[in-house]
């Protein structure tokens, strides 16, 4: 499974600034989606494999996969998050629930645990048929954000806000 590594930053995106593809069109299929998201990227060979993923290194600890979804006009973004489901404390567990409603929701990323597995992830799910390539750009820029945080201090604040309080209860 070839991996194609992007070392260098998402464009940020300004009303001065165009984009490399056409910006004002949305995409038939997650394909068409992708080769315009490896175009911006300067990822070339960015292709789905024959499961319908491709991979992006992002840097040595990540890498996103982007797939067909499940729905022919979804393009799926998933990545792990460095936290397996037996390290997961009830209170860390909680958190990453709670997590999903201050950064996921509709059009946003959200936390998940692979089930074959164990290894927690965090996906996001666009209906490319309704997006432009500024959107997509963003959406892409927003997950491989969240994914940042949780490679880093989102994971060691995660952890520290998990432990369980010491203090005295009420009953």
């Amino acid at each position: 499974m070839p991996v194609v590594n992007v070392r260098r930053t998402v464009p940020r995106l300004t009303p001065d600034r165009r984009l490399k593809s056409e910006t004002s069109m949305s995409y038939p299929s997650p394909a068409h989606a992708l080769a315009a998201i490896a175009l911006e990227l300067g990822a070339n060979g960015l292709a789905f494999d024959e499961n319908g993923i491709a991979r992006i290194g992002i840097n040595d600890d990540i890498v996103v996969a982007l797939a067909r979804g499940i729905r022919e006009d979804c393009l799926d973004m998933v990545a792990e998050v460095p936290v397996q489901l037996e390290e997961l404390t009830h209170e860390m567990a909680v958190n990453l629930l709670l997590a999903n409603f201050r950064s996921g929701g509709p059009g946003l990323p959200t936390f998940s645990v692979n089930p074959t597995d164990g290894k927690v992830l965090i996906s996001n799910s666009l209906q490319v048929n309704r997006l432009q390539l500024e959107d997509l750009m963003e959406a892409f820029k927003s997950f491989t954000g969240v994914l940042y945080h949780y490679h880093g201090q989102g994971l060691h604040d995660l952890r520290e806000h998990s432990k369980p309080d010491s203090g005295p209860t009420v009953n």
